[in-house]
């Protein structure tokens, strides 16, 4: 077998619209180097996986995995665990990859020795077009970094271009026994801070070379739901892994401050519309918030307003805090 020099996971459910587009930019890509387009079909109902099987029929680079329906990280660890590359990436099976996607990160990766690359981001229309007015994802400062010196971009306007799994390209081995929290949603939560800690160095590029489809149906753009609930779980575990691994003071304060805004944000939307399995989820929350309320009096990043209201939350009966309406 050919030595791959990337694997390209793709975790599938449910787009079969998108799909073909998605995964010809990706074998389209003007790549020098050997790669492998890894398609984990997660149970999909709607023929994606007979497609998929049809793109490897055609297409050598191809392989595929037909999976019961485990949800996005159960998927993207599938392709983890099956990928032979050098370097790993990760597409969403309806967003597109720019020509040049592969070729600028990896070029990226191999001349400044890092473990890390990452690229801008254009938002496009559900039909894959370009919003007008366009929009973009770009990074703080374009550059060479410690990937510990990035982490408090992850609360910055633009965190998502540092956050998210998709937009990068990374060396294996910094996903050495580090896999997604299956179950759960916000899985990028659990898992971002960790990455960077392992990277010495993370190149922070300007290029908008991958494209996010902006459409109605996706996870992120769904009514509240109790499992909203794990991006809190995700921000509270990144806080105690800072703590534990002594980070900087500011990283520590960033992470404790996001946790809250998380939770009090949740339960605000709750409040709006409260039904008993949301009121439920916040009680269950609120157990994980009283093991983190004894730093509340020392965190400089939250405004005294925001203690108060933390403290509030995190005591009083969810009950209370959210009637239900009659």
């Amino acid at each position: 077998m050919e030595h791959v020099i990337v694997s390209v996971i793709v975790p599938i459910y449910n787009t079969k619209p998108w799909l073909e587009e998605c995964i010809n930019s990706i074998l389209n890509q003007a790549f020098d180097q050997s790669f492998e387009v890894l398609l984990v079909d997660d149970g999909s109902t709607d023929g994606c996986g007979e497609l998929c099987d049809e793109f490897a029929a055609k297409d050598t680079r191809v392989r595929v995995f037909h999976q019961e329906n485990q949800g996005l990280s159960a998927a993207r660890n599938t392709g983890i665990d099956a990928a032979h590359g050098r370097y790993y990436a990760f597409v969403d099976s309806d967003d597109i990859l720019r020509p040049s996607y592969l070729q600028t990160l990896y070029d990226a990766c191999e001349t400044n020795d890092a473990y890390m690359a990452i690229c801008a981001v254009e938002d496009v229309a559900e039909d894959g077009s370009s919003l007008d007015p366009p929009s973009y994802t770009d990074p703080t400062e374009v550059g060479t970094f410690c990937g510990k010196d990035l982490l408090n971009c992850f609360y910055a306007p633009n965190g998502t271009y540092y956050t998210v799994a998709w937009n990068k390209l990374y060396r294996a081995e910094v996903w050495k026994l580090l896999h997604y929290p299956e179950g759960r949603l916000h899985e990028d939560d659990f898992v971002a801070h960790r990455l960077f800690w392992r990277c010495d160095k993370v190149v922070c590029l300007p290029d908008k070379l991958y494209c996010y489809r902006l459409r109605n149906g996706s996870i992120c753009r769904t009514a509240t739901k109790p499992e909203a609930f794990d991006a809190v779980d995700g921000l509270a575990d990144r806080y105690r892994f800072y703590v534990e691994n002594s980070a900087e003071r500011s990283v520590i304060d960033n992470a404790y401050a996001a946790c809250w805004r998380r939770y009090l944000f949740l339960c605000a939307k709750v409040r709006q519309a409260p039904t008993p399995q949301l009121i439920k989820a916040i009680s269950k929350e609120q157990f994980l918030m009283q093991g983190l309320i004894s730093y509340l009096p020392n965190c400089k990043q939250l405004k005294m307003t925001e203690k108060l209201s933390a403290a509030r939350w995190a005591m009083m009966p969810a009950e209370s805090l959210c009637p239900s309406k009659k």
